[in-house]
């Protein structure tokens, strides 16, 4: 063949080669994946599914058609069991392998989740399958590697191989409790039996499909202080995994700021892909959510797992939303160009901006007392009692707001210390030109340290429930005061809770204060989402109580809890003399370095401010007399709701307080 000859059979060739691969799909090294185990037990109950043409198809092939290129499916030991998830036996081992070929058949990726139980598998619970029941230490190991091993063989033996496996599913809490759990006052050895547990899970991979890539899977998508004390535990036990894995709800796993910081450490620590194997898709987070993923850098943004979307891309009799299967369509037509870059803004760098230290007061009584007929007076002239305070050096008001002050056993009939009304007194404040605290009791009735009643409304919630309930009613809140123009520059998720809050749930136990700070970063989130412009406090009454201050503060930051500023009670009847309360405050100050408020105070108004001011490196921020108003306690006015002589302290130390 001569080189012309030879030239012309290459540009047939190529030619040949264009045409036929015309449309062809490109393929993006990005998994587009969902998980969809629910789909047999839908169909065995008649669903169908509709493409956009409105034609009825395999709900695989008909994802794979908008560019999903991995399907997850979660496997239980034996759903059957009494106890256990399925009667009918959905998620076993035959259901599975039948849906595992249709993923095949589409030409997809297969994800397997192992649940390692017999019933959901999740942070809250872990329970043994019942045919290990009795079963401990190493024969326990020898139980879930022998498991394991056989699933793997089956499904090898089907040609429906896994692509990736979990070694069980949010395990960040441990997995076939008790014997594998870990919670945040597990030692050592509790880590070693689950580090045991896993290894068992890993082995039996690597000699059945040593191909196969491993997930770890946490639930910890923006929490990131966990999330490496996890994995670190994995590396000193030599656990293997091939790719990290969380799981990012809005409501339970902080902001898409929180969800950045935590993927982009991961990534540059541990140098692993980094999957967010579960979120619940919707139309307002599916592009943001991959993006993130899609941004982290090093190419290390292994991909997305929609949990049970059908829900979402469906409607009750099967067709198809438009809308967001073709969200999908274009995630792909973006990931495909070398050259697309996500628009991902940069974290929110959080810092406590105020023009002034704060010279505040808790006025929540004031409502209450006007219905009375009380009016309020300063030098003779009757006038607004904010803009008494405003007139006499204060620039900040806190209120506090119950869940439900009407319900039985509530605060107030009519109201007082709830939503609306607090509403309105927060427009008085923010038209006086003063900022504005907003203090969550979480309760129907007054939180504090020696009670923190759950919600009427709440009665019946636990565990995620209770959870994402504190997420939405927080959020809900805070939105609602943003939209009546009436922004808080601070929030206090929670009064005086240094032993919890929404007891039962979240009472702290000892040296356990898991779920409460669950319930405290549901809460931070929730402000944080709204504007994280908003200063978050963290409100305790131990000023006098240096170890108990310090054991509390470094239990929540341990647990990732997001605040900005460090907020205590002082009474001196409770919580001592000042020297005490200085030299604790002071320690808090130096090992904290976050900013310091007096919450609560009555006694010592000049001592109480001039401590505060003197705290190191400037980081003392104000205080906030407790009901300015009442004679009783803030005693800035006498019964007749007249200023007093102790109102000229604050006149006093105001012009030197920045100096």
């Amino acid at each position: 063949m001569t080189l012309n000859n030879l030239f012309k059979t290459k540009v047939f060739v190529l030619i040949f080669l264009s045409l036929v691969c015309f449309g062809c799909k490109k393929e993006i090294d990005y998994r587009i994946g969902a998980d969809i185990s629910f789909v047999p037990q839908l169909e065995a109950d008649g669903m169908t599914y509709y493409d956009l043409d409105n034609k009825q198809k395999d709900i695989v092939a008909l994802l794979a058609d908008h560019q999903f290129n991995n399907i997850r499916l979660r496997l239980f030991v034996d759903p059957k069991a009494k106890n256990g998830y399925s009667e009918n036996g959905f998620c076993d081992l035959e259901h599975t392998i039948a849906m595992a070929k249709r993923i095949k058949k589409a030409g997809m990726e297969f994800t397997l989740d192992f649940h390692y139980s017999d019933t959901w598998a999740d942070p809250d619970k872990q329970y043994k399958p019942s045919a290990w029941e009795g079963v401990t230490g190493n024969d326990l190991q020898d139980s879930l590697y022998k498991y394991t091993r056989r699933v793997l063989q089956r499904l090898d033996k089907e040609g429906v191989a896994p692509d990736i496996i979990q070694i069980g599913n949010e395990i960040n809490h441990g997995m076939v409790w008790p014997d594998g759990k870990v919670l945040d006052y597990a030692t050592e050895e509790d880590w070693e039996r689950l580090m045991g547990l896993y290894k068992a899970g890993q082995n039996a991979v690597r000699e059945i499909l040593p191909e196969a890539k491993i997930m770890v899977h946490l639930a910890l998508g923006g929490q990131n202080r966990l999330s490496r004390e996890f994995l670190d535990y994995m590396k000193k036990h030599d656990a293997q995994y091939d790719i990290i894995g969380l799981s990012y709800y809005e409501k339970w796993h902080g902001t898409y700021d929180d969800l950045k910081i935590n993927v982009y450490d991961l990534a540059a620590t541990y140098k692993k892909p980094i999957a967010i194997c579960e979120y619940g898709a919707n139309q307002d987070n599916i592009k943001a959510i991959n993006d993130i993923v899609r941004s982290i850098p090093n190419s290390l943004g292994f991909g997305t797992m929609a949990w049970e979307p059908t829900r979402a891309f469906f409607d009750k009799e099967g067709k198809a939303s438009k809308e967001l299967l073709t969200s999908y369509d274009q995630l792909y037509d973006d990931y495909s160009d070398s050259d697309f870059q996500p628009e991902v803004e940069v974290p929110y760098l959080r810092t406590v901006a105020l023009d002034k230290r704060i010279i505040g007061a808790d006025i929540s009584f004031v409502p209450q007392m006007e219905a009375r007929g009380t009016t309020y007076s300063d030098d003779g002239v009757e006038k607004d009692v904010v803009e008494i305070l405003k007139d006499n050096r204060f620039n900040f008001i806190r209120l506090r707001l119950f869940v439900d002050p009407t319900a039985e056993n509530g605060y107030s009939k009519d109201g007082f210390g709830g939503l609306e009304k607090t509403l309105e007194m927060a427009k008085r404040v923010k038209a006086a030109g003063m900022n504005f605290l907003l203090d969550f009791h979480y309760s129907d009735t007054w939180a504090d340290p020696g009670k923190q009643f759950k919600p009427a409304s709440w009665e019946g919630l636990e565990g995620a429930a209770l959870e994402g309930k504190v997420y939405t009613y927080t959020n809900e809140v805070v939105q609602r005061f943003v939209d009546e123009g009436v922004k808080p520059e601070m929030v206090q998720v929670g009064n005086e809770i240094h032993n919890g809050m929404i007891w039962p749930d979240g009472k702290i136990e000892g040296d356990s204060a898991e779920s409460f700070s669950v319930l405290l970063r549901c809460a931070s989130a929730a402000v944080r989402a709204v504007d994280p412009s908003i200063n978050i406090m963290i409100h305790i009454a131990k000023a006098h109580d240096l170890k108990n201050s310090i054991k509390f503060f470094d239990k929540i930051i341990a647990r990732d809890v997001v605040f900005d500023i460090i907020g205590q009670s002082y009474y001196p009847e409770w919580h001592g003399e000042l020297d005490p309360m200085e030299a604790n405050m002071t320690e808090l100050a130096k090992r904290y370095n976050k900013p310091m408020v007096i919450a609560e105070y009555k006694e010592h108004k000049r001592e109480v401010n001039e401590i505060v001011k003197n705290l190191p490196n400037g980081l003392g921020l104000g205080t906030f007399i407790w009901e300015a108003t009442s004679p009783q306690w803030g005693d800035l006015f006498d019964r007749n709701g007249a200023t007093n002589e102790n109102m000229k302290i604050y006149h006093e130390f105001y012009d030197s307080y920045d100096k």
